[in-house]
């Protein structure tokens, strides 16, 4: 496996690649950093040229100053960026949490960049707004937004060698089995990187989701309602982020739609069940070809 730094949208972003062949790009999700991909890494390589990243703000990765330094416009000029960057005009996108909202709004903005696209408990930005206005129970699922979104919240995240967060994924992770002390130790690394936990939170507070009330009025500014190309939702059915309601309807707004629903699996299905998942990849790439 091969890592370095590219230069895209005027900051320097780590990334790893391994494997020759067409591009698959992975964007992940919060609080994680590339290394949450690596069970897809191993696999995917052998058929592709596998790319993923530290986003901005990200471990190894420039942290730009600046609430504004994260807005979702800029957010996705990076991806677009990167595409070009490596080479190609388009790639198989695979992303989860955050990194799947970037690739949501990519796809309802400049659907060229996407040739094939892979989504892990990122909600669709149509449901996700509509469940935000409706439904009591994905405002209290999203009630942690407004704590992110204060202007202290890195600080008391990073107390105590990073408690709260470890809590919310290491520790349910080393539970269940399938994070390991070594991988904890990564993800508690990439927290500590200086200012990361502040760019990280970034995303929430140039978002500005709470109060909710106030960002259901804001008007998406998606160009497109349709999205054309194959699309694989791969959703955890226990995700405590995300309602289950947010896939209801999703088929309106993408013509190709292939959906799994993992029961008992949590907000990262590729890091929990990676076997099955890299099954579920898998069939959908061969089926799309």
């Amino acid at each position: 496996m091969k890592e370095g730094y590219v230069k895209v949208n005027d900051v320097n972003l780590y990334y790893v690649t391994e494997g020759e062949g067409e591009l698959m790009l992975f964007l992940h999700g919060f609080p994680y950093f590339w290394y949450n991909w690596h069970h897809q890494i191993g696999e995917f390589s052998k058929d592709y040229r596998v790319v993923a990243v530290d986003m901005r703000g990200y471990n190894l990765s420039d942290k730009p100053e600046g609430v504004s330094s994260y807005d979702m416009s800029i957010l996705v000029e990076d991806v677009k960026q990167l595409i070009e960057a490596f080479g190609e005009k388009d790639c198989i996108l695979v992303a989860h949490d955050w990194g799947g909202a970037i690739a949501w709004t990519l796809a309802y903005t400049e659907p060229e960049y996407i040739k094939k696209l892979i989504m892990f408990d990122a909600p669709h930005p149509y449901t996700f707004r509509r469940e935000l206005e409706e439904n009591p129970g994905q405002r209290e699922a999203s009630s942690y937004m407004g704590y992110f979104q204060r202007p202290d919240s890195h600080e008391k995240l990073l107390e105590n060698n990073a408690e709260r967060l470890r809590k919310m994924m290491t520790i349910p992770g080393r539970r269940k089995g399938y994070l390991s002390k070594e991988d904890e130790q990564k993800y508690i690394d990439s927290w500590m990187e200086p200012d990361a936990m502040k760019s990280m939170l970034n995303y929430y507070r140039a978002a500005s989701f709470y109060p909710f009330e106030e960002h259901v009025k804001k008007p998406l500014e998606l160009p497109y309602e349709m999205f054309e190309s194959p699309t694989l939702i791969i959703w955890g059915d226990a995700d405590p982020a995300f309602e289950n309601s947010n896939l209801d309807g999703v088929d309106d707004y993408v013509r190709d739609l292939n959906v799994h629903r993992m029961e008992g699996v949590s907000h990262a299905p590729h890091h929990e069940k990676p076997e099955v998942v890299n099954r579920y990849m898998r069939d959908f790439l061969k089926e799309k070809e």
